[in-house]
């Protein structure tokens, strides 16, 4: 079981969950996120120019009431509750060493088997402020704890699912579209670990 997980602070709330009475603002924002992309790209096709920030909803799992403890409970019977957290640059991912710019909490809300598949709550007071994720797992139980998870966060309250690295929104209460999610993430993590293996491969024929 893992004790803490710790990621680039590029992937913080690229993933992310909101009320389903947000999705028009969050709509409109991904929409504006794509366009940007395409806006702001280098001329060399290299990097961005600019970048977009994401704009959070008027609407949040707050003002709704969602109750932290309620999360809690139906989380902890899903997935393991990690308490220490990280979002650091690349060099010091697996360092003792602190990043002096980067994210500590060693008191998170958060749960899951490892940096490829969490939840991660933002509590307020002893409400539920945001809920972020990140599901870049090829494993097919972590895959089914995270539909699980998802289908107790839809059931307190009906929720939207935005991802801002796929630039994919849907609603977390649609089979379909969760099938569709799932296999995207599947097909990409082939494809990555096709391509690790095929430099590895190259670098172990090198004299």
């Amino acid at each position: 079981m893992v004790d803490a997980i710790h990621i680039h602070e590029d992937d913080w709330g690229l993933r992310n969950l909101y009320p389903m009475a947000a999705w028009p603002e969050v709509a409109r924002d991904l929409a504006e996120s794509i366009a940007a992309t395409e806006r702001n790209r280098a001329p060399d096709g290299y990097g961005w120019l600019a970048m977009h920030m994401i704009e959070a909803p008027s609407v949040d799992y707050a003002a709704l009431r969602l109750r932290l403890s309620d999360v809690e409970a139906e989380l902890s019977a899903i997935m393991p509750r990690v308490t220490r957290f990280a979002a650091t640059i690349f060099s010091y991912i697996g360092s003792v060493e602190k990043d002096p710019y980067g994210s500590d909490d060693d008191r998170a809300c958060c749960f899951g088997f490892d940096a490829t598949c969490f939840i991660k709550i933002e509590p307020e007071g002893e409400l539920v402020k945001t809920i972020w994720f990140d599901f870049t797992s090829g494993d097919a139980e972590a895959e089914q704890a995270m539909r699980r998870a998802f289908a107790a966060i839809d059931a307190l309250v009906p929720s939207l699912l935005v991802d801002y690295h796929k630039d994919v929104q849907g609603p977390m209460g649609d089979p379909a579209f969760l099938d569709r999610y799932f296999a995207e993430i599947r097909e990409w993590r082939a494809a990555v670990d096709k391509s690790i293996e095929a430099h590895q491969e190259s670098d172990a024929k090198r004299p």
